[in-house]
């Protein structure tokens, strides 16, 4: 029996259980964002009720070393990342890329992230199946790197192929109506795993990690342009031709930009100011250990960190994208700058001038971690797959 035929058989197996079959596709299950989230809600979907399957473009990641049993995890072909694969994504048309890659027969479809995935369901030849699209991004601000994506007639092309796009916040919501008009969209939170983030939280940090001196700013994420810490960089550098010296940042996360930070961190002489560790298994305990955190995304859609640092009782200070003032309700509970480098930089200077403001949002965060339920979120995204 062919490797193919065996794949078929294994996944349709179950048919008559009762249950319903449902692929996740993204493009890894290693770290980040979208990773973390599809985890949890895999793990936490009742297996009596969802025969699970994630597949993704290439094998391994830490996200799925942490999958469990009852999940089924596949890649396309590929056990490791190969040099030009998103190159044949973006080739490929939608139904080759789906009987090339997909196999089986699933009742429901989801392409868990935009771009490659989302390209591969809209060529689903399975009728029967429901397809949703789910959309981590503010798309008015960043398309996909696919090809496919870069002009509004060729996302709204893929886009027409689900039957339901769910957005992330209302915020992700109202850009993509604003840009794609009339849809049939719902809103799910991604869920957060209060319990859990709080039992990390309480774990010693490593022993290289202990308090800095002044105020001390952990930020959190990838090291791509998105997520701005090149401005950050320059709003330090600022900072410190003002006179500002009494604090230090830390900066969690690996990718592409770690090589031009550290130059820049070198011309601007910022070595005693800014640090970059590296991706940390555990970052909700030095998360906890932090005066504030910072966000200085030029675009997001609903930053789940944003939620780990308010449960962990850390003060927020992030820029003006998508998602933010759901998560701080007009700076009622942390402090929400223009999304310009001007304006972080007249929001760390304030935080610096007023540190009292620190405490002020620290006293108000538990009224905002109250409406933070993990149940919640995964009830209304199983209402999606019903």
């Amino acid at each position: 029996m062919s490797r193919r035929k065996k794949l078929s058989d294994q996944q349709s197996a179950g048919n008559g259980t009762g249950k319903k079959k449902v692929l996740f596709l993204l493009e890894a299950f290693d770290k980040g964002g979208i990773e973390k989230v599809t985890l949890d809600i895999v793990n936490h979907l009742d297996p009596r009720k969802y025969d699970i399957t994630v597949q993704t473009f290439w094998y391994g990641g830490t996200c799925q070393s942490q999958v469990h049993d009852n999940v089924r995890v596949i890649p396309f072909f590929f056990k490791r990342y190969v040099r030009g694969i998103i190159r044949l994504i973006e080739i490929l048309s939608p139904k080759l890329l789906y009987r090339l890659f997909v196999h089986g027969r699933y009742d429901i479809e989801i392409a868990a992230s935009d771009g490659g995935a989302a390209k591969v369901i809209s060529g689903s030849t399975n009728a029967r199946a429901r397809k949703i699209c789910w959309v981590h991004m503010d798309v008015s601000e960043r398309g996909s790197q696919l090809k496919e994506f870069q002009s509004r007639e060729s996302a709204a092309e893929i886009y027409r192929k689900f039957d339901r796009i769910v957005c992330v916040s209302e915020a992700c919501k109202d850009s993509f109506l604003q840009k794609f008009g009339a849809y049939p969209i719902d809103v799910v939170y991604n869920p957060l795993p209060v319990d859990e983030i709080l039992q990390k939280a309480g774990e010693n940090p490593p022993d290289s990690e202990e308090k800095k001196p002044g105020i001390h700013f952990v930020c959190i994420g990838r090291l791509v342009p998105q997520k701005g810490f090149d401005r950050l960089l320059n709003v330090c550098h600022r900072l410190q031709q003002a006179g500002y010296e009494n604090y230090t940042v830390t900066v969690l996360g690996e990718g592409p930009e770690r090589s031009a930070l550290e130059e820049t961190i070198r011309r601007y002489h910022l070595e005693n100011t800014v640090f970059l560790p590296g991706f940390s298994e555990n970052p909700y305990c030095l998360l906890r250990q932090a005066d504030a955190f910072l966000l200085p995304s030029r675009d997001e859609a609903f930053p789940l960190v944003v939620g780990e640092s308010l449960i962990v009782g850390t003060p927020v200070l992030a820029t003006d994208c998508c998602g933010i003032r759901e998560w701080l309700h007009d700076s009622r509970y942390g402090f929400i700058a223009e999304n310009s480098e001007d304006g972080f930089f007249d929001g760390m200077k304030t935080i610096l001038e007023q540190p009292q403001l620190l405490e002020t949002y620290r006293s108000r965060i538990p009224q905002r971690v109250k409406e933070i339920s993990f149940s919640s979120a995964l009830e209304k995204f199983e209402e999606i797959l019903r």
